[in-house]
């Protein structure tokens, strides 16, 4: 069964990232690694390569999930000073897209820094993800904090959701 997660609020991104950090993510948010699965490679024109590969397709685009699903829905401020969520669906693992995004592109040992891309050129590999983001799952209404310290994010329920399709009768006192 398929469901969605609203996120609300962003995590700042110490220190800012570079204007060559910001736009490559930025791109890659856009790209989703579509259709190759690749987090390093990332075409000169993301968008029209993505485009293309979608026309040719006829329309459908298969991919492996090496890269979690929701990272084009996770996107960089303008700035390069913050990242935050916008509204996709089926959005449903900001912690493994988020530390995915930490752990290939901004963290310290990020898998980026000797992958051999001259893209990553510019990157400093030396950010962290602070803040917290509140969430509610659309089917079981169980809401969250995400709470992210030093890019460790930690995953707080605040109301417990109801599971209705296993026991349809814990909607009745819903």
């Amino acid at each position: 069964m398929g469901f969605n997660t609203e996120y609300l609020g962003h995590l700042t991104i110490t220190p800012p990232l570079n204007d060559a950090e910001a736009e490559w993510l930025r791109g890659f948010a856009d790209w989703q690694a579509l259709p190759d699965g690749d987090p390093f490679a990332l075409p000169m024109n993301p968008r029209a390569a993505l485009s293309k590969a979608f026309a040719d397709a006829g329309g459908v685009m298969s991919s492996r999930r090496a890269i979690p699903y929701g990272v084009g829905h996770w996107r960089v401020c303008e700035h390069g000073d913050r990242i935050e969520w916008h509204r996709a669906d089926k959005s449903n693992d900001a912690v493994q897209t988020l530390s995915f995004l930490v752990e290939y592109y901004l963290g310290p040992e990020a898998r980026a820094r000797d992958c051999g891309s001259a893209d990553f050129a510019g990157f400093t590999f030396d950010h962290h993800l602070d803040g917290v983001i509140a969430a509610v799952r659309q089917d079981t209404e169980e809401m969250f904090l995400l709470r992210v310290q030093r890019s460790a994010i930690t995953r707080e329920v605040i109301v417990r959701g109801v599971e209705w399709w296993n026991d349809p009768s814990a909607v009745d006192g819903w």
